[in-house]
């Protein structure tokens, strides 16, 4: 069984507009933890959207941060890798990258790690990566992540288009749910996230598909993309002992929980 017990708050009962309503759930229930993965995470609909993205994305983390530090209960917040858009370095990027992100959503994530860690100095920013929770999904949405796409275009005789341009990791979420007793027990401040990976998207997407015995015809060049670089280095993470494996390694890992 589990060491903890998790606590899943309707939208109405953790409204981070609503402070009082906030704070009684809180000392109702006294969490040891609050892990915050609420965001407007699609980055078009940020862009669209830049006031609803300012709400959700910065104020709300802000305000469950000031709770937490008054409250004493730890605080891990979900940042996202969208934060090094736009970054020249190449390689595996490390926290203290010079970073100026290119698009809303990584400018109001940026934002959102500033203000939640002024607001409580215990909180551990995540940095996380493109994720997705299993790779074989009867039936594949987006947000089952890229194996969920390639899956989905290999059964409607598609395919998924992917920059050979760009390095990032994808991660199972499964790694970071093993991790997160772990990741709780951090000294506030940021970390990467993510699965590591050294492949740019078009040859990891190819690599997914044949692992998951995919035609590789699911899998085409996305034509005049740009050079990007969201790869991120978890030295830092494996300094405290948390290492969440490769993205190769991951998706092997999510193919053999999802057997048995």
């Amino acid at each position: 069984g589990s060491r903890y017990e998790l606590l899943t708050p309707t939208r109405d009962e953790f409204n981070a507009e609503n402070t009082a309503r906030l704070r009684a759930y809180l000392q109702q229930h006294q969490p040891q933890c609050i892990i915050h993965t609420a965001a407007f995470s699609d980055v078009g609909y940020c862009e669209a959207h830049p006031e609803q993205s300012r709400q959700v994305n910065i104020d709300w983390p802000e305000q469950i941060a000031k709770l937490a530090y008054e409250m004493g209960i730890k605080l891990v917040f979900f940042s996202s890798d969208q934060v090094y858009t736009g970054t020249d370095q190449p390689g595996a990027l490390p926290e203290n990258a010079s970073i100026c992100p290119k698009n809303v959503y990584g400018r109001h994530k940026l934002s959102a790690e500033h203000g939640v860690l002024s607001s409580c100095p215990t909180a551990v920013c995540l940095r996380a990566s493109w994720m997705y929770d299993t790779a074989e999904y009867p039936d594949a949405k987006n947000s089952t992540g890229l194996p969920g796409q390639l899956l989905a275009a290999a059964q409607s005789g598609g395919s998924v288009a992917c920059n050979p341009y760009e390095y990032r990791g994808v991660t199972w979420v499964g790694s970071l749910v093993a991790a997160m007793p772990n990741l709780m027990c951090l000294p506030g401040g940021v970390y990467n996230a993510g699965a590591e990976n050294t492949l740019d998207s078009h040859t990891t997407a190819l690599a997914m598909a044949q692992l998951m015995n995919l035609d590789s015809g699911c899998v085409r060049k996305k034509e005049g993309a740009a050079p990007r670089n969201l790869a991120m280095s978890t030295d830092k993470l494996q300094n405290f002992g948390i290492y969440l494996g490769t993205t190769m390694n991951g998706l092997c890992a999510s193919l053999s929980a999802k057997t048995t």
